[in-house]
């Protein structure tokens, strides 16, 4: 009797889930949602695709100078290695949490004025610190290295 019980818990469960998966592939088949709705990572060719080589800060010159400066000061004067890379720079910062609050703060007002840039923030293991990869189309590279690199 016991034995028996074991085995329709086990035969319910593996019908319960041919049935689950059945649903799973009717749904996608038969649903009216296309498959490129579903969200994916946003990868580079899908971001050149997207930015087409727009680049436009939303700040007037003068408050981008200062925007520059208060960078350049805060957070890049902190960079312990940089490293450039095929469509943008890595920035990296040793193991400082009040920096790293300071760099995520930052990303949110670049993306408010820069919606072009691609942000990556990277926390390092082993107590390495963390990085933050900037990058976007040619042109915005080219903003980076003359807005963060060149004095």
């Amino acid at each position: 009797m016991k034995f028996s019980a074991i085995k329709i818990f086990f035969g319910a469960g593996w019908l319960l889930l041919i049935l689950f998966l059945i649903s799973g592939y009717v749904y996608n088949r038969f649903s009216d949602i296309p498959n490129d709705r579903n969200w994916t990572m946003v990868s580079w060719k899908n971001q050149k695709d997207m930015f087409s080589g727009l680049v436009q800060c939303s700040l007037t010159a003068a408050e981008e100078m200062e925007r520059k400066e208060e960078l350049k000061e805060e957070i890049f004067s902190k960079t312990i290695r940089t490293e450039e890379i095929q469509n943008g720079f890595v920035f990296f910062f040793e193991q400082d949490l009040e920096l790293l609050k300071i760099a995520m703060e930052y990303v949110l007002k670049e993306k408010a004025c820069c919606p072009f840039f691609k942000f990556d923030i990277s926390i390092l293991p082993f107590d390495q610190g963390f990085a933050i990869q900037l990058s976007g189309s040619e042109e915005a590279k080219e903003f980076i290295r003359e807005f963060v690199l060149d004095s």
